[in-house]
């Protein structure tokens, strides 16, 4: 598994036993779209960059990208209140390999066409970890 993989399973363990989540944590947004219940955060991947490459070791910075989707009256509304809770969990995480993370910033809540309270606000993070040249392992 790359460590970017590993990171993401990571990332989803701990939202999943944080006490009192407010929400179900999922992988991918297709499962969650396909869900009734509300509300649902997926942890999915964004682009991915090679900061450096010497000596044998690559640091890499990957996009994690955390989505938030909840059908209410007040959908973008109640999709902040579960990033408030998820933001410092997300910010507090460490790993072996990870040099980093940080928040890169928020997309503009995107609403269904065919039903106005279903949205999805992704917030994006940026994880820099380093790996051998070689590998996108450890």
């Amino acid at each position: 598994m790359t460590l970017r993989e590993t990171f993401i399973q990571e990332l989803m363990v701990m939202l999943s036993g944080a006490p009192s989540f407010p929400a179900q944590v999922e992988r991918s947004l297709s499962a969650a779209f396909s869900r009734e219940e509300s509300p649902v955060l997926v942890i999915h991947r964004g682009a991915e960059d090679v900061e450096s490459d010497l000596s044998g070791e690559t640091i890499r910075e990957c996009e994690i990208l955390v989505s938030v989707i909840t059908r209410s009256d007040v959908p973008d509304q109640q999709a902040d209140s579960i990033m408030e809770a998820a933001h410092p969990l997300l910010m507090a995480y460490r790993a072996d390999n990870l040099l980093q993370i940080w928040e890169v910033g928020t997309n503009a809540p995107m609403f269904a066409n065919t039903d106005g309270q279903a949205c999805m606000l992704t917030t994006r993070y940026r994880a820099q970890y380093r790996t051998d040249t070689l590998s996108l392992s450890a």
